[in-house]
């Protein structure tokens, strides 16, 4: 009421100064074209705006997460202001009532979009920064929870405002909010039980997050499903995971996780225990094949030098003498080329040490000669 009485008496003083100096002037005219000319002024000014932040941001050569949000907010702050000012050059038009409330109608839903939208964003960028500021604190293997831990938060914050906005877009457009709200209490039993996979699903998600089973970039092998790989997020309802295989985005309904069987690769502990067994011929010097063995694994990229690398002298096989070598990786991303290479230095080694590594082989010795008779009974 006071912003319009204020524009009434703006337009009342524009009215009396231009029937003093210039009478031929439509004052409400004017102002359309004066809130039309801001309009578009804003959309213009865009890219300078987004043009000066990058700018402002890259001093120091990267962008943070939460300047490429504020970069992306200017443009919705430019675009706001389009509407508030083409909403206002409307205003000093006369248009009818009816035409004009729906037109302002309109407009609100359009403000409500916007905003709701800006401040998604920005509670976006505020647990942001908040994250950042509790990972510091903690160890490096519990980084990964506080994300998750976040992530679910942020969902949750951007659901309650989508439903403030909601609320607020239906009761501009005539709905009685508080009956729809009783109306949907009362239908709450009959909406739960038709939406009850999605509920289980949902609190499953808030189990996931409260268990600490997995934690968002956590490689992970679900057994149910048969599937591993990276997770990619986790949702409300779903979780997605990034698979190994095929490199693949699938989506898995979260009551499946929390019913499930899940092997994490990563957490608590990433390190991972790998082997390679090998052969060798019978007759060999055992302490020789240790020695070599422990010298291949040695300065390879990923093995950790503690625990330490271990041979055993594990069984005779039946073509060879079997040698089992131990060591840890530091995870299982690093587990198949760390292997490779051992795999090499112990070809390598062995053929410079003379040492023979023997293919499965069966001699068959006769009791009795052998006899081969030809065609007429004679031996051969």
């Amino acid at each position: 009421m006071k912003e319009k009485i204020a524009l009434s008496t703006i337009q009342s003083n524009l009215e009396n100064l231009a029937g003093k100096y210039a009478p031929w002037i439509k004052v409400e005219y004017a102002l359309a074209l004066f809130f039309l000319l801001l309009a578009f002024l804003s959309l213009w000014s865009r890219r300078l705006i987004r043009k000066f932040l990058l700018k402002l941001f890259l001093r120091d050569k990267r962008l943070t997460k939460a300047e490429k949000i504020l970069v992306s907010l200017s443009s919705w702050l430019s675009y706001f202001l389009f509407l508030l000012f083409i909403n206002l050059s409307i205003l000093q038009l006369k248009i009818p009532s009816e035409p004009l409330k729906i037109l302002n109608t309109a407009f609100f839903v359009l403000y409500v979009l916007i905003l709701t939208f800006v401040a998604v964003r920005l509670v976006e960028i505020f647990l942001e920064k908040l994250s950042q500021g509790v990972k510091k604190k903690v160890s490096p293997t519990e980084a990964p929870l506080v994300d998750t831990y976040y992530s679910m938060i942020s969902k949750i914050v951007n659901v309650f405002i989508v439903f403030v906005a909601l609320i607020a877009v239906l009761d501009r457009l005539g709905f009685n909010v508080t009956s729809l709200v009783t109306s949907l209490g009362v239908g709450s039993l009959a909406v739960g039980l038709a939406a009850k996979d999605t509920i289980r699903n949902f609190i499953s998600g808030i189990l996931l997050v409260t268990d600490r089973q997995f934690r968002i970039g956590d490689r992970v092998y679900i057994k149910d499903i048969d599937v591993e790989g990276y997770v990619y997020d986790i949702g409300l309802r779903t979780t997605r995971i990034l698979t190994i295989t095929g490199n693949n985005l699938i989506t898995i309904p979260n009551s499946k996780l929390t019913e499930g069987i899940i092997e994490n690769s990563l957490y608590p502990d990433p390190k991972v225990k790998d082997s390679v067994e090998v052969g060798v011929a019978y007759g060999t010097d055992t302490e020789k094949v240790k020695n070599l063995l422990l010298e291949a694994v040695r300065g390879v990229p990923g093995v950790l030098k503690e625990p330490p690398p271990s041979v055993y002298f594990t069984r005779f096989g039946d073509s060879a003498l079997i040698f089992k070598l131990i060591y840890y990786v530091e995870k299982k991303d690093k587990a198949f080329g760390a292997k490779s290479i051992i795999n090499e230095r112990i070809k390598s080694l062995f053929e410079e040490n003379g040492i023979e590594i023997p293919f499965p082989q069966h001699d068959v010795w006769f009791k009795n000669p052998l006899r081969v008779e030809g065609g007429e009974g004679k031996a051969l």
